[in-house]
Formats: C-alpha cells, structure tokens, sequence
C-alpha cells in the first residue's frame, strides 16, 4: 500500500491533490481534511435540524410548533447562563494549553467548568420552577408545561454543549461535531418516527419537547465516553492544576458575550409571542430556520479552524493567520450564494413545498433575513477570531452594540409589521455586527507581533 501510494503521489493527479490541499501532515492539509469532514457531518446535521423542523410543523399546526419553538428559544438562551462562558473558554484554552505542554490545567479546567455548569444549570432550573409557580396565573396551561420541560431539559443541553466543545479542543473535530450536532438530531428523528408508528399522532408541543430530552440524554452519554477515552490517551491520569481566577474572569466575558450573540437570534422569537402571538412565531421560526442554512459553509470552517487560530495566534504567527482568515470568508462565500439567490427569488414556492402552503406567508420575512446572513457569511470567522486570540472584550462590544439595536427595532418594527419586522431587525442588526467585527479584526492582523499571546 505504501508503494501505491508514493506512485499515486508522483502521479499529475496526486500532484495536483498535493497542490491545492497540502502535503499530508501540513496545515493546509489538516485544515483541508478537517474542513471537508465538518462539511459532511454539518450538511447532514443542517440535514437533520431542518428535517425537525418540517416534520416538527407539519405534525403539530402552526400553533404548536410556535409554542415549542418558544420554549426552544428559551433553553437556548439558558443554556448560555449555564455553561457560564466555557465551551469557548474549553476549546481556546486546551489548544493552547497542548501546543504548551501544560496537562495539569488541561484536567483542571475540564472538572472546574463541567462542576461549575451542572451546578448553574440546576440553579437555574430551580429558580425557574418557583418562578413559573409563583405566576403560574400569567400563563396558559400549554405554555406551562413547555417551559417547565425546558428548565428540565437545561442539565443535558449544557453538559453536552460542554463536552462537544472540549473535544474539539483536542482537536477531535470530526468527533465533537459528530456527538454535537447530529446525535441529538437524529435520535429525536428516530424517537418521533417509533412515537408515530405505534400512535399515528403527535400529541402536542410538549410531548415534542420531551422526547428531544430523552434524544440529548441518549447524546450526552456517547459524549461523555468519547471525553473519557480521550482524556486516557493524552493527557496523564491523576494530574490536575488550577488557574481558576484567570479562567473564572475569561469564563464570565465569554458567557456576557454568548448571552448577547444569542439576542439576534431569540429576540425576534420571543418578542413576537409577547406581542403577537404563537401563529406568528411559527412563521417566523420557519423564516429564520431556512435562512440559517446560508452560513452553513462559514460553520463548517469556523469548527475546523478554532483551534487552529488559537495556536497561530499563541505563537504569533499572523501571515498564516491572514491566509487561514481570507481562505475561509471566501468558502464561505462561495457556499452560501447558491442559498441565497433560491432564498430570494423562489423563497414563497420552496417554504410551500417543504413546511405547507400555510408557512408561504414568510417568504418576505425569508428573503429579509437572508440579506443578513449573506453578509454573515461573507465577513468570514471575524468574530472567532476575537474570542480565539483573546480579544473577547472587542467581540463583546461588537455584539453588544449589534444586540442594543436588535432590541430596539424589534420592538419598533414588530409592532409595524409583524413577522417582516423582526427579520429586518435581525439582519439589520447582524450586518452591523459582522462590520464590526470585521474592523476590530483588521486592527489585531495589523498590530505587532508580539501582542501575540492573548490565548494565555
């Protein structure tokens, strides 16, 4: 087999491959590798989530599945209460720490945020309880019983989130998306097509919600093994260092910071149910869930390359940095105009032929939000490249600034115009974000080597 591959790899073909891809075992080919395997499990991840959604509207009414997107939108901004900033922190930190040969904190940060999380989550959820009792008068029955469900299913969503994460910091990409982002998924598929062939029926928002728990449970054990085994084969057992002031203090602008990239997209949601109601909510997740598939491309790189950043940036070596950067905007870019230009000109036929001719009412509400996620995918892994070079306090006033103005033309324009109102603040607000980013960006690839070191 050796052999045959050295003649391949002398062959005009196998020069070429070498060409565009990197030798085997270079940064480009690694890069290269990872970037087209996280393409193959986001695709059927993206697959999936979206496959959710139609089976999700078409078996539950336009009425339930807002009130289980409602409550989806809420675990989603919980979540990000509750892992307190580390899955970035995680993935940022054990790069850096293996590229420094420091195993101690690698095990130290690992126990220390997962304790952390299973202990905020827990709080939460109990707070949340007592919260819903005490205005249980304010609410419907139905919508009771979702939100109760989402404070239950906040443990498993958090330490899921963490694990995944970790892995990708050792560089187990492949692994930490896999277990992420397609497990749950497709367990939840498989666990609403058993509940339809004994039952023939779905029987509302909340039963919904409750197989997708017992789908993240079914996740989270298969991640748990895989950090296991990992963490037996690199790094030595019963070694264990704290450095929890300075993970602490980068934990908590992390999680400011995820709780504000979580407003552009929750707040259209949950001040729509306020105002309008859970119809409108339905069309506007419908709106917002197709339009997420245009950064598929940029979601691919970004887990591919975050590890990689962190290290460039660790050792200062910003040429690579730039080219790493401007190689993925332009993936990016290339994957999602295709999305676009169907998003745009036959947005109303494709929400029709997949969620239901009722879904068709988003379609200006479609091509809205598809002009910021255009500009989205176009600006390239701007803001990861501020929290993987320890620049997070520049990405949170990007999106802080981004977040204020999301709120404020939600508010104004969903009471002008519904559901079109929300998706214009969201890309409004979004493209301010990206330019953002993309300025605070351009000042750190220009400054001097040696403010090399932000990844500590």
């Amino acid at each position: 087999m050796k052999v045959l591959g050295a003649i391949f790899a002398e062959s005009w073909l196998g020069r070429f491959i070498t060409r565009v891809v990197g030798r085997q075992g270079s940064l480009r080919f690694r890069l290269t590798r990872d970037t087209i395997g996280v393409m193959i499990i986001r695709a059927l991840s993206m697959s999936l989530g979206f496959a959710v959604s139609v089976v999700l509207a078409r078996l539950l009414g336009v009425r339930e599945f807002g009130l289980y997107s409602l409550a989806m939108s809420v675990l989603g901004l919980l979540v990000v209460l509750a892992t307190c900033g580390f899955p970035q922190l995680l993935v940022r930190e054990i790069a850096a720490y293996r590229v420094k040969g420091k195993w101690r904190l690698i095990r130290g940060l690992l126990r220390f945020a997962q304790r952390t999380s299973l202990l905020v989550s827990l709080s939460i959820a109990l707070l949340g309880w007592l919260t819903l009792w005490l205005l249980s008068g304010r609410f419907s029955g139905e919508t009771l019983q979702v939100l109760v469900l989402a404070f239950l299913a906040l443990p498993f969503w958090a330490l899921l989130q963490l694990h995944g994460e970790a892995l990708r910091g050792f560089e187990r990409i492949l692994a930490s998306q896999w277990i992420s982002t397609v497990t749950r998924p497709l367990s939840f598929l498989i666990l609403i097509g058993v509940t339809w062939f004994f039952f023939r029926k779905l029987e509302n928002a909340s039963f919904a919600l409750g197989l997708h728990i017992l789908a993240a449970g079914i996740a989270l054990a298969f991640a748990f093994y895989l950090l296991r085994s990992q963490l037996i084969r690199s790094v030595p057992p019963n070694v264990e260092s704290q450095n929890t002031a300075v993970w602490v203090r980068s934990a908590l602008s992390l999680a400011f910071l995820g709780i504000l990239n979580l407003i552009p997209q929750h707040a259209g949601i949950l001040i729509l149910g306020w105002m309008r109601g859970p119809e409108e909510v339905g069309l506007y997740k419908v709106a917002y869930q197709t339009a997420s598939l245009i950064p598929f491309g940029l979601m691919a790189v970004n887990t591919a390359i975050a590890p990689t950043l962190a290290q460039l940036y660790a050792v200062g070596d910003k040429t690579k940095l730039r080219k790493v950067m401007l190689t993925a905007s332009t993936v990016a870019t290339t994957f999602a105009l295709p999305l676009v230009l169907l998003f745009t000109l036959r947005g109303a036929w494709f929400l029709s032929l997949v969620f239901g001719k009722a879904f068709s009412e988003s379609s200006t509400a479609l091509a809205i939000i598809t002009g910021g996620q255009l500009v989205n995918a176009a600006t390239g892994p701007v803001g990861l490249l501020l929290i993987m070079s320890g620049h997070e306090n520049k990405a949170t006033l990007s999106i802080s600034i981004g977040s204020a103005i999301n709120l404020v033309l939600n508010i104004a324009f969903i009471q002008l115009w519904g559901v079109n109102g929300a998706a214009a603040a969201f890309a409004i607000s979004i493209s301010i974000t990206m330019l953002l980013y993309t300025y605070f960006v351009v000042r750190t690839l220009q400054a001097s080597p040696s403010g090399a070191g932000g990844a500590k």
